[in-house]
């Protein structure tokens, strides 16, 4: 099942942040005197080239006339794994450019994400039927849940939409590159947009003093 996929795909970058961190402090030291907000959005425009190249690559053999079908194309273009692994792979790379290392955390503006793109306002939501601390500690149930329907609205969204545009004139090289983009770019947004309201959550939190 590809929800299995999935899951264990996020599992395992959720539980090795050390390639992401190291490519983050990469980033800033490279580029000393970006503030924060100006070093995300140079760490996704990074990212988003390296997706839009990825789908291109897997659009070609749907592009090849006499190849493949619609039904083939969007297959080919739509390899979940990789998707999945490069949202995730850039929403944790933007929340540590923010200084946010908490694995958590990081899970919750994740999980936060997908439910912004299902058009789902609040990440408690998806407590119906599975309960709210399984959502928050990103189960296994939890996560197979979101991408269920994260697939359905993904395809919908960005996929199926830009075919019966494109696919007519043989390009679908070009509509693997630009799915690709559309959605890393909607995650992009998203995640600063729930990175801020993390940090300015955490400043309205008292102080403790240690005794």
């Amino acid at each position: 099942m590809i929800e299995k996929t999935v899951f264990k795909i996020i599992e395992l970058i959720a539980g090795n942040t050390d390639e992401i961190f190291a490519f983050v402090n990469d980033m800033k030291t490279k580029y000393p005197k970006l503030d924060n907000d100006k070093l995300a959005k140079k760490i996704a425009n990074k990212i988003k080239r390296k997706c839009a190249i990825q789908g291109g690559l897997m659009a070609i053999p749907g592009a090849i006339p006499g190849v493949g079908s619609i039904i083939q194309i969007g297959i080919s273009l739509f390899d979940f794994s990789q998707l999945i692994k490069n949202q995730v792979y850039l929403i944790f790379s933007i929340g540590y450019c923010y200084g946010i290392s908490d694995i958590d955390k990081l899970k919750r503006v994740t999980l936060k994400c997908f439910g912004f793109t299902l058009d789902i306002d609040n990440v408690a939501d998806f407590s119906n039927p599975i309960g709210e601390k399984m959502v928050k500690n990103l189960s296994d149930k939890a996560i197979r849940l979101i991408i269920k329907k994260l697939q359905k609205a993904l395809a919908k969204k960005f996929v199926f939409n830009l075919i019966l545009k494109l696919i007519p004139f043989g390009i679908g090289i070009i509509l693997g590159s630009i799915s690709h983009w559309m959605i890393i770019k909607t995650f992009q947004y998203s995640s600063i947009k729930f990175f801020h309201e993390l940090i300015e959550q955490d400043k309205s939190l008292p102080k403790t003093e240690i005794i």
